[in-house]
Protein backbone atom coordinates (compact mmCIF):
# COMPACT_ATOMS: atom_id res chain seq x y z
CA UNK A 1 0.00 0.00 0.00
CA UNK A 2 1.34 3.44 -0.71
CA UNK A 3 1.25 6.63 1.00
CA UNK A 4 -1.30 9.02 0.05
CA UNK A 5 -0.69 12.93 0.29
CA UNK A 6 -2.81 15.93 0.62
CA UNK A 7 -2.59 19.02 -0.54
CA UNK A 8 0.50 21.24 0.95
CA UNK A 9 0.04 23.53 3.76
CA UNK A 10 2.25 26.54 3.26
CA UNK A 11 3.32 28.37 6.30
CA UNK A 12 5.48 31.19 6.77
CA UNK A 13 9.32 29.95 7.85
CA UNK A 14 11.68 31.35 11.03
CA UNK A 15 12.86 34.53 8.99
CA UNK A 16 9.03 35.67 7.65
CA UNK A 17 10.12 35.99 4.25
CA UNK A 18 9.92 32.40 2.75
CA UNK A 19 7.69 29.58 3.11
CA UNK A 20 7.95 26.00 4.75
CA UNK A 21 5.39 23.36 3.58
CA UNK A 22 3.87 20.74 5.70
CA UNK A 23 2.30 17.75 3.85
CA UNK A 24 -0.13 15.33 5.34
CA UNK A 25 0.30 11.64 4.51
CA UNK A 26 -1.34 8.45 5.27
CA UNK A 27 -2.01 4.87 3.68
CA UNK A 28 -4.82 2.42 3.73
CA UNK A 29 -3.35 1.09 7.46
CA UNK A 30 -4.98 4.47 9.25
CA UNK A 31 -1.48 5.87 9.33
CA UNK A 32 -0.61 9.25 9.86
CA UNK A 33 2.63 10.96 9.10
CA UNK A 34 4.19 14.90 8.07
CA UNK A 35 6.49 15.81 5.76
CA UNK A 36 8.21 19.45 6.26
CA UNK A 37 9.66 20.91 3.39
CA UNK A 38 11.69 24.25 3.81
CA UNK A 39 11.28 26.16 0.64
CA UNK A 40 13.55 29.27 2.11
CA UNK A 41 16.82 29.51 1.10
CA UNK A 42 18.12 31.50 4.11
CA UNK A 43 16.38 29.30 6.46
CA UNK A 44 17.62 25.79 5.00
CA UNK A 45 21.14 27.51 5.99
CA UNK A 46 20.27 28.13 9.24
CA UNK A 47 17.66 25.89 10.12
CA UNK A 48 16.78 22.03 10.82
CA UNK A 49 14.11 19.80 11.38
CA UNK A 50 13.90 18.57 15.05
CA UNK A 51 11.42 15.78 15.70
CA UNK A 52 10.49 14.59 18.87
CA UNK A 53 8.56 11.25 19.23
CA UNK A 54 6.12 11.03 23.05
CA UNK A 55 3.54 9.23 23.72
CA UNK A 56 0.32 10.77 24.98
CA UNK A 57 -2.42 8.70 26.61
CA UNK A 58 -0.88 5.70 24.80
CA UNK A 59 -0.67 7.58 21.66
CA UNK A 60 2.52 7.39 19.40
CA UNK A 61 2.62 11.30 18.69
CA UNK A 62 5.67 13.02 16.99
CA UNK A 63 6.39 16.86 17.61
CA UNK A 64 8.28 18.80 14.56
CA UNK A 65 9.34 21.92 14.33
CA UNK A 66 12.50 24.25 12.83
CA UNK A 67 15.52 24.93 15.27
CA UNK A 68 18.71 26.24 14.70
CA UNK A 69 21.12 23.63 13.26
CA UNK A 70 23.81 24.26 16.45
CA UNK A 71 21.18 23.09 18.75
CA UNK A 72 20.42 20.38 16.48
CA UNK A 73 23.86 19.81 16.35
CA UNK A 74 24.45 19.79 20.08
CA UNK A 75 21.86 17.67 20.87
CA UNK A 76 22.45 14.95 18.77
CA UNK A 77 26.35 14.81 20.03
CA UNK A 78 24.72 14.65 23.33
CA UNK A 79 22.70 11.14 22.27
CA UNK A 80 25.87 9.91 20.36
CA UNK A 81 27.47 10.46 23.99
CA UNK A 82 24.88 8.65 25.77
CA UNK A 83 24.58 5.92 23.15
CA UNK A 84 28.20 4.90 23.50
CA UNK A 85 28.09 5.18 27.27
CA UNK A 86 25.46 2.76 27.14
CA UNK A 87 26.87 0.45 24.64
CA UNK A 88 30.65 0.27 26.35
CA UNK A 89 28.56 -0.41 29.37
CA UNK A 90 26.07 -3.10 28.30
CA UNK A 91 29.90 -4.68 26.18
CA UNK A 92 31.65 -4.60 29.61
CA UNK A 93 29.35 -6.31 31.82
CA UNK A 94 28.32 -8.90 28.73
CA UNK A 95 32.45 -9.71 29.06
CA UNK A 96 32.46 -9.98 32.17
CA UNK A 97 29.13 -11.65 33.77
CA UNK A 98 27.80 -13.36 30.86
CA UNK A 99 29.26 -16.58 32.00
CA UNK A 100 28.18 -16.28 35.66
CA UNK A 101 24.70 -15.23 34.64
CA UNK A 102 24.05 -18.12 32.28
CA UNK A 103 25.48 -20.32 34.92
CA UNK A 104 23.13 -18.78 37.91
CA UNK A 105 19.99 -19.96 35.22
CA UNK A 106 21.27 -23.28 34.45
CA UNK A 107 19.92 -25.74 36.78
CA UNK A 108 16.57 -23.80 37.64
CA UNK A 109 13.66 -24.24 35.69
CA UNK A 110 11.90 -21.88 33.50
CA UNK A 111 9.54 -20.51 35.70
CA UNK A 112 11.58 -19.81 38.65
CA UNK A 113 14.11 -18.11 35.46
CA UNK A 114 11.30 -16.17 35.15
CA UNK A 115 10.12 -15.48 38.66
CA UNK A 116 13.43 -14.34 39.71
CA UNK A 117 14.30 -11.96 36.39
CA UNK A 118 10.72 -10.57 36.52
CA UNK A 119 10.71 -10.63 40.62
CA UNK A 120 7.88 -12.36 40.40
CA UNK A 121 6.06 -10.92 37.38
CA UNK A 122 6.28 -7.59 38.54
CA UNK A 123 7.97 -6.43 35.44
CA UNK A 124 8.10 -7.52 31.51
CA UNK A 125 7.54 -9.93 30.34
CA UNK A 126 4.67 -11.94 31.17
CA UNK A 127 5.50 -16.04 32.20
CA UNK A 128 3.16 -16.80 28.56
CA UNK A 129 5.41 -14.07 26.75
CA UNK A 130 8.72 -15.47 28.47
CA UNK A 131 8.26 -18.95 27.41
CA UNK A 132 7.11 -17.72 24.12
CA UNK A 133 10.76 -16.07 23.86
CA UNK A 134 12.45 -19.16 25.23
CA UNK A 135 10.62 -21.10 22.15
CA UNK A 136 11.39 -18.75 19.68
CA UNK A 137 14.76 -18.74 20.22
CA UNK A 138 16.60 -20.21 23.80
CA UNK A 139 16.43 -19.53 27.20
CA UNK A 140 20.64 -18.75 26.34
CA UNK A 141 19.36 -16.27 23.83
CA UNK A 142 17.05 -14.67 26.01
CA UNK A 143 19.47 -13.99 29.00
CA UNK A 144 21.88 -12.69 26.71
CA UNK A 145 19.34 -9.92 26.13
CA UNK A 146 19.27 -8.66 29.22
CA UNK A 147 22.90 -7.23 28.54
CA UNK A 148 21.02 -4.57 26.43
CA UNK A 149 20.88 -1.25 28.53
CA UNK A 150 17.89 -1.24 29.47
CA UNK A 151 17.72 -4.81 31.20
CA UNK A 152 21.31 -4.21 32.39
CA UNK A 153 19.51 -3.29 36.19
CA UNK A 154 18.53 -6.94 35.96
CA UNK A 155 21.62 -8.34 35.94
CA UNK A 156 22.90 -6.22 38.58
CA UNK A 157 20.13 -6.91 40.54
CA UNK A 158 19.87 -10.74 40.33
CA UNK A 159 23.74 -11.05 40.45
CA UNK A 160 24.09 -8.59 43.47
CA UNK A 161 27.24 -6.60 41.68
CA UNK A 162 28.72 -4.48 43.84
CA UNK A 163 31.54 -2.88 41.90
CA UNK A 164 31.27 0.84 42.22
CA UNK A 165 32.97 1.49 38.84
CA UNK A 166 29.59 -0.18 36.99
CA UNK A 167 27.58 1.92 40.02
CA UNK A 168 29.56 4.86 38.61
CA UNK A 169 29.00 4.35 35.21
CA UNK A 170 24.90 3.92 35.57
CA UNK A 171 24.86 7.55 37.59
CA UNK A 172 27.14 9.07 34.97
CA UNK A 173 24.65 7.47 32.23
CA UNK A 174 21.89 8.75 34.20
CA UNK A 175 22.96 12.68 34.06
CA UNK A 176 23.78 12.09 30.41
CA UNK A 177 19.95 11.30 30.15
CA UNK A 178 19.15 14.04 32.16
CA UNK A 179 21.05 16.51 29.81
CA UNK A 180 19.77 15.39 27.03
CA UNK A 181 16.46 15.50 27.99
CA UNK A 182 16.77 19.11 28.98
CA UNK A 183 18.40 19.86 25.37
CA UNK A 184 15.59 18.09 23.75
CA UNK A 185 12.83 20.54 25.92
CA UNK A 186 15.04 23.08 25.07
CA UNK A 187 15.22 22.36 21.36
CA UNK A 188 11.22 21.96 21.77
CA UNK A 189 10.62 25.62 23.63
CA UNK A 190 12.92 27.15 20.53
CA UNK A 191 11.55 25.55 17.96
CA UNK A 192 9.57 27.56 14.90
CA UNK A 193 6.43 25.46 14.19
Amino acid sequence: MSWEESAPSKRNCPCGIGLYLVIDRSDDWGRHDERWEMHCSACREEYGLFSQHYNRKGMSCTFRGWVRKEIIDDLHATFVRLETAKKKLADRMYSRFRSVWIDHFHRKTKKATWSELTENGKRYPSLSTFYTHVRESSLDDVLEGYFRYPSLQTVIRVLKVRDSDFHAKLAEIGALEKEHETKESRARQLAFV
